[in-house]
């Protein structure tokens, strides 16, 4: 690694570090007047572990929107002091290209984009759903208990699973089940009473004595058919084709999902039927998720030439250029969303038009640097 490239990061690396602690402790100024006063709550469950789950549950929301921020106002101010020292009059009378200078900066940009795409892919969809039930709960719950009455509807309506309680984390064992199979006509056909119901080897088993009882068309307990037991010890149910994640997916908030939980929500929807609408906005969520991320190299593209240029002329004048853009993004995104969700124009073009105006906006920025 070259002088010049630990000179630059070390550089970078400081106000970048001092802004993002600076703006999550706002963040969760905000988000922890109630976690404060849950402290002198006699009824509350808050201790150290629930705490942390919840702030770092709420900084998992909105790390998408305070990195942009982050490198937007790190990078004005890497690039202005740089200019305010004649240093990058320096390097570039040295024969150092602005691709050179601004390399460190664009890769911690880079690595923050991946990182962020981590956080939105893993961890925010346990942690955000988690700190919700702890703020909706007024702290009085850890967030970490079983979820309780909660019941997974089969999109084609061929039967419905009804649960006492499962935990998110292991949805693979489910507590008090009963399973209601219907038939074509709308009426139930059995049910299936168990205390716990197990994924294994692909296939549920109900277990600790299973109750079973039938019904006629007109939803009548009938006697069973002949050698089928009203009472088993175990019982494997080869019709009950759900797959764990699925429970999880139907009983989540759809805005924490992971990009594999939007591929089964969508999978599930589809089988029950969407409009044209609600097909545009999952499609546009789905791309914007992946995109989303990458907005932060893209805001420091564009906050390069604007922290030269108030170098060069005045502060005041950068910052509101860089401000400027960085309002105009999102709401040209925003227009975007609406576009797409209207069935204008394509979702993936959606996704892409913001990044490929203000793209080019920094490529031309750049170019007027040389």
């Amino acid at each position: 690694m070259s002088i010049l490239f630990r000179y630059v990061l070390r550089s970078f690396a400081l106000p970048a570090f001092m802004c993002f602690t600076g703006l999550c402790a706002l963040t969760l100024l905000f988000m922890s007047f109630d976690l404060i006063g849950a402290f002198f709550d006699p009824k509350s469950a808050v201790n150290f572990m629930v705490a942390c789950d919840f702030i770092l549950g709420t900084l998992s929301m909105y790390l998408e929107w305070l990195l942009p921020a982050v490198f937007l106002l790190s990078t004005l101010y890497t690039m202005w002091q740089f200019c305010r020292h004649s240093e990058l009059i320096a390097m570039r009378a040295g024969g150092i290209g602005m691709s050179t200078v601004t390399a460190p900066i664009l890769l911690t940009a880079l690595l923050a984009s991946a990182l962020s795409f981590v956080n939105t892919e893993y961890f925010k969809p346990t942690a955000a759903a988690r700190a919700m039930i702890i703020k909706n709960s007024d702290f009085r719950t850890t967030g970490r208990e079983p979820l309780l009455g909660r019941a997974y509807f089969e999109p084609t309506g061929r039967y419905r699973v009804v649960i006492g309680a499962f935990l998110p984390t292991q949805p693979d064992v489910l507590r008090d089940v009963r399973i209601t199979f219907f038939r074509d006509d709308g009426s139930q056909r059995c049910t299936y009473e168990a205390p716990e119901a197990r994924w294994l080897d692909e296939e549920w088993w109900l277990q600790g004595g299973v109750k079973t009882t039938f019904y006629n068309e007109l939803d009548e307990v009938v006697t069973p058919p002949e050698n089928v037991p009203v009472f088993a010890t175990v019982k494997l149910l080869h019709e009950l084709d759900v797959h764990p994640r699925q429970i999880v997916v139907q009983n989540s908030d759809a805005e924490f999902a992971s990009a594999a939980d939007r591929r089964i929500n969508r999978k599930d929807r589809e089988r029950t039927g969407l409009t044209r609408r609600q097909k545009h906005e999952d499609s546009y969520a789905t791309y914007n998720h992946y995109a989303a991320p990458f907005s932060i190299l893209l805001v420091t593209l564009f906050a390069i030439p604007a922290g030269i240029a108030s170098g060069r002329q005045s502060v005041f004048r950068g910052i509101l250029l860089a401000l400027g853009m960085f309002l105009a993004y999102y709401a040209i995104t925003a227009l975007a969303m609406l576009l797409s969700n209207q069935g204008w124009i394509k979702p993936a073009l959606a996704v892409m038009l913001p990044s490929f105006f203000f793209g080019v906006s920094a490529i031309v920025l750049f170019r007027k640097l040389h």
